[in-house]
């Protein structure tokens, strides 16, 4: 059944929608525009700066730990590895939110509750098939990425822990990307907010070791996580219950029709996240193949330095989140200019906000890094990072929100093709070629960092004022 037939009315008879519109669409698609972006921008950036929170005082508890640049390192590259699974989940929910949108915004509300349902047996498949390599080859794996030593045992074990709780992190990600897809902003802030507490509060136990736990370090901040990750899929599955989409548990079943819809837009985001994975992962291997005495360091400046940029670019996030129904709902109710001048309004917001933050690396960076380290070998490179990066931040944002506006669109592939060129072909050679090859170490990284970030977000502007996006049909 396509998505005409499975909307068709008797001969003559008026077409009526099976519900109403919700109070989030008719703002989306009828409300004015900078208000609209705002109401769904808000909740996502009040939820975003909780994570980067949670990534500040996560990083900060870790640096509590003795040999810190060891622990900094050993979170730093589980996470990078852990970034491919994570890829996974991002083009499910892309394929997820591009979908409803659509549906909603056309009032096809039987279409988008098949959508949903479908979206939880996915994630319980893709969550079992990604966990088992991180669970059997962790080793090897962080070993390839560049950790080392005590570094690479204390990696290899974080991420493994992690990994066997992969289908509830799945379903908790894949259920909240359809709640946004609806509009709904507030719900998906109530369980990641939630979550972030919990791990906050786990952390603080089992890290550092108070009340009656023992210090477990690394393993401890492994252990947190993932029993948050089983209370976020709880209260993920009870926001799904109250929603406009509740219907979607009724359509657990496998119907590989729909499937196959959801993973014809979500296949290029997820080989585009899985392949920025890969290329930040290449990013630490740059890193990781200078002199020996300069790996350590390097590496800890990298994780130290996106927990602190985290306070500009997670705004860019909320912003990219909220353009995904702005552009999809607009374009079902057959909207195209409003949907395009909802993503530039977008846009604009983005950029002020990440730019403004951006200022603060450029006038008092050493004070930002020593909030978390007072390694000497660590503090001039986070200095030279934050100082460097401060001038992508508008690009960033150009290139964070166009994306989530195009996947709203169900146009994963060209984003896919902007990110490959500007991560694979541009930053990795002049990474290698600044940092190795001339010389300049972990700055001469950081340099090309910067630039491609500007570069691809000068390329995802073009694409979006100029591309066929406004014509795809899902």
């Amino acid at each position: 059944m396509n998505d005409r037939e499975s909307t068709a009315q008797v001969d003559d008879v008026p077409s009526v929608p099976a519900r109403p519109r919700n109070h989030a669409s008719e703002i989306i698609v009828s409300g004015r525009i900078w208000s609209a972006v705002w109401y769904l921008a808000w909740p996502t950036a009040v939820n975003t700066l909780i994570q980067s929170a949670y990534g500040v005082v996560n990083t900060f508890f870790v640096g509590r730990l003795p040999h810190s640049t060891q622990a900094f390192a050993a979170v730093g590259i589980g996470g990078q590895a852990l970034m491919f699974q994570f890829g996974m989940m991002i083009g499910l929910s892309a394929g997820t939110s591009a979908l409803v949108a659509r549906f909603l915004g056309a009032q096809k509300y039987d279409d988008a509750d098949r959508v949903v349902g479908q979206t939880i047996v996915l994630s319980v498949i893709a969550g079992v098939i990604t966990a088992l390599p991180f669970i059997v080859f962790a080793v090897p794996i962080v070993s390839i990425i560049g950790a080392r030593g005590e570094a690479g045992r204390l990696a290899a074990d974080y991420t493994a822990l992690i990994a066997w709780f992969s289908v509830p992190m799945f379903l908790m990600v894949n259920i909240t990307a359809a709640l946004r897809a609806a509009g709904d902003m507030r719900g998906p802030l109530v369980v990641n907010g939630g979550v972030i507490l919990i791990n906050i509060f786990l952390d603080w136990l089992l890290i550092l070791g108070n009340g009656p736990f023992p210090r477990m370090g690394v393993h401890g901040a492994a252990v947190a996580t993932s029993i948050s990750r089983v209370l976020g899929m709880v209260m993920a599955f009870g926001l799904l219950q109250r929603s406009v989409l509740k219907g979607g548990l009724s359509y657990l079943n496998v119907d590989w029709h729909w499937c196959k819809r959801i993973l014809n837009i979500g296949w290029p985001a997820a080989i585009q996240n899985l392949l920025f994975s890969t290329a930040s992962a290449g990013f630490r291997w740059v890193l990781g193949s200078l002199p020996p005495q300069q790996v350590d360091p390097a590496q800890a400046a990298l994780t130290v330095s996106i927990a602190i940029e985290s306070l500009a670019f997670m705004p860019g996030i909320a912003y990219s989140i909220a353009a995904t129904p702005l552009v999809g709902q607009n374009l079902g109710a057959g909207k195209p200019e409003r949907a395009e001048r909802s993503a530039w309004v977008a846009v604009s917001q983005a950029m002020f906000i990440m730019s403004s933050v951006a200022l603060l690396f450029l006038l008092v960076p050493e004070w930002l890094a020593r909030r978390f380290t007072q390694e000497a070998s660590v503090v001039p490179l986070v200095v030279s990072y934050l100082r460097i990066n401060a001038v992508s931040e508008p690009f960033l944002a150009l290139s964070m929100v166009l994306r989530g506006a195009l996947q709203g669109a169900g146009d994963t592939r060209t984003p896919a093709v902007i990110s490959v060129g500007t991560m694979w072909v541009l930053r990795l050679p002049m990474a290698y070629l600044l940092a190795r090859t001339l010389g300049f170490g972990a700055v001469g990284a950081w340099i090309a960092m910067s630039a491609t970030t500007c570069f691809s977000g000068i390329l995802m502007a073009l694409w979006f004022k100029w591309g066929t996006w406004r014509s795809i049909e899902l």
